[in-house]
């Protein structure tokens, strides 16, 4: 007779917890813009997000300017929701399975009759969809609220900018999955979030001699807000240097 494996029920409910949460685990809602001090904080009540987003692909202020300042990617912030719920036992010595530590996403740039955009000039070639990294770790929620987190995301990186200019003035949508594992060694694959980004072309752009004398760059985007200039109504400052 073959050797039978014995587990113990608390090993046994152990295993089982690590490995199978149930219902819904966690999803995307909302991409996030940043507080007066340029933080990104998720917010329970979702009372502000960016509904659509705005991508300014140009890479100067001025048509005669070899300047490439303003040649940035377009990046999310995303709020996470994960209703994975705390299974940690001291009584077992069990640590917390169930924080859930996000570490990529998938992008995909769509039509708006979710196409893919193919990104195929000659000697520019770069794929769609791609994988980026993110990173962030979700604590546990109480079983009737989310834990919450953001996501940071490159959505759109800025070499694929220059092959979006026959989207000037329209919309393209912007597919990220967001891919985890718990800390009980879980994966988790959250769904797919669609989001809207309208294209132009230095709209969100100004050079820093155009600025008026009662405007300075602070009241257009914050120190810390740089990283994300020239996207969703945040200027970018380029010194429009020929």
């Amino acid at each position: 007779m073959g050797r039978a494996l014995r587990v113990s029920i608390p090993l046994l409910l152990l295993f089982v917890s690590a490995c199978a949460p149930e219902g819904p685990t966690a999803f995307v809602t909302f991409n996030v813009p940043p507080s007066n001090d340029c933080v990104y904080m998720p917010s329970q009540s979702g009372d502000l997000f960016i509904p659509r987003g705005l991508f300014d692909i140009s890479e100067g202020g001025r048509s005669d300017s070899d300047s490439d300042y303003c040649a940035r990617s377009y990046n999310m912030n995303l709020q996470v929701n994960s209703f994975l719920r705390s299974s940690q036992d001291e009584g077992l010595g069990r640590a917390e399975p169930n924080i859930l530590q996000l570490h990529s996403a998938e992008v995909t740039l769509m039509t708006l009759e979710k196409v893919i955009i193919h990104f195929d000039r000659p000697g520019e070639e770069l794929p769609n969809p791609f994988l980026v990294t993110t990173n962030n770790s979700i604590f546990t929620s109480d079983g009737k609220t989310p834990a919450l987190g953001i996501a940071p995301v490159e959505a759109i990186p800025a070499a694929y900018a220059p092959q979006l200019d026959g989207w000037i003035g329209n919309q393209i949508l912007v597919q990220v999955q967001i891919f985890g594992t718990t800390t009980g060694d879980v994966d988790i694959d959250l769904k797919p979030f669609v989001y809207p980004v309208e294209i132009c072309s230095g709209c969100l752009t100004i050079c820093r001699e155009d600025l008026g004398s009662g405007l300075s760059i602070d009241d257009l985007i914050g120190d810390q807000c740089d990283d994300n200039a020239g996207a969703d109504d945040r200027f970018c400052i380029d010194p429009c240097v020929d």
